[in-house]
């Protein structure tokens, strides 16, 4: 009976974010959002006091950003195109810099499962409603970066570690947000690569980054877990650098040298605290020669390599 509620909530989640991207005026953006975010709710809480707290952060915190976009609404139709209460609302909704300590707050009380729904399909349509606005928004694309690339320096939470991923990973998304294609593109390559991430660590059951110099996993586990970790730090040939070089290309021709610069400092930054995860494990790692063993592995293992290896390789061939 449980399965059966999950399984109508991420339907009705779905549905809401379906009706919102297929939607042409505000109030069926809005009723889509706010059926999205009523069926995440259900899915997010469980009976830890923990995440108790967190879902009701969430849905106070989503509740008055809600309400402040009705307002921004409200104003565009009246005011001539005022869209800053608008925009600032959509920020808030994102959890973007300075807006960002609520997120903080409810990470560390959320499941994997949940922090995969909450930074990747929840933020969906809010990336919709920017891309409506048409607003510049180079200072929130600036901090985002800041914040995201430097304050994960000092992450021993793994969970909190993939909230300043995000956040970074957002800011790249709203430098190009005047481009429908880039952004979505980059968005689904990001998506693909938090689920092979996400489903590694859930399936090593580590929250804390000194928990990877432990030896005991399996030989394709920690193989894995290397693999997604080069996906998230964005190393070359995998998803995310194809999607980062796409952003790179698409500002180039805005002439936004500014944010091309600081996008390629914090890369680097987000590909050193990735890297010191691989060293970890890798320092403890002693049955290296003994991966040749993995054809005996399950299914769906070798399925996520071979769709991180090959995608990577049509996209790369695509673009050239």
């Amino acid at each position: 009976m449980l399965i059966n509620k999950k399984i109508m909530f991420n339907f009705g989640m779905m549905m809401g974010v379906i009706i919102s991207m297929s939607s042409n005026n505000w109030f069926s953006v809005w009723m889509g959002l706010e059926l999205s975010l009523m069926c995440f709710i259900p899915i997010m809480s469980t009976k830890d006091k923990l995440n108790s707290e967190s879902c009701i952060k969430y849905f106070i915190i989503q509740s008055l950003s809600s309400s402040i976009m009705m307002m921004g609404v409200i104003m565009m139709s009246t005011k001539s195109d005022d869209k800053l209460m608008l925009m600032l609302a959509i920020m808030l909704k994102l959890g973007m810099p300075p807006f960002h300590t609520w997120a903080l707050s409810i990470i560390e009380g959320m499941k994997y499962y949940s922090i995969l729904i909450f930074i990747t399909l929840m933020k969906m349509i809010p990336f919709q409603m920017l891309s409506y606005i048409n607003m510049n928004l180079a200072l929130f694309t600036s901090l985002g970066l800041m914040v995201g690339a430097i304050s994960g320096l000092n992450q021993n939470s793994i969970k909190k570690l993939i909230l300043y991923s995000s956040i970074f990973n957002m800011s790249l998304i709203i430098s190009c947000i005047g481009s429908y294609m880039i952004w979505m593109n980059y968005f689904w390559l990001y998506f693909i690569s938090m689920i092979m991430f996400n489903s590694i660590i859930m399936k090593m059951e580590i929250n804390f980054i000194n928990q990877m110099m432990f030896n005991n996993y399996s030989n394709l586990t920690k193989i894995m877990c290397w693999m997604s970790l080069l996906s998230m730090g964005g190393f070359p040939p995998t998803l995310t650098f194809y999607s980062k070089f796409l952003v790179l290309k698409h500002l180039n021709s805005l002439n936004n040298y500014i944010i091309m610069v600081m996008i390629i400092i914090s890369s680097l930054i987000v590909m050193f605290f990735y890297m010191r995860m691989i060293f970890l494990s890798i320092m403890f790692f002693s049955d290296l020669p003994k991966w040749l063993i993995m054809i005996k592995t399950k299914f769906y293992s070798s399925m996520v390599m071979s769709l991180i290896l090959f995608t990577t390789a049509f996209f790369n061939l695509k673009s050239f």
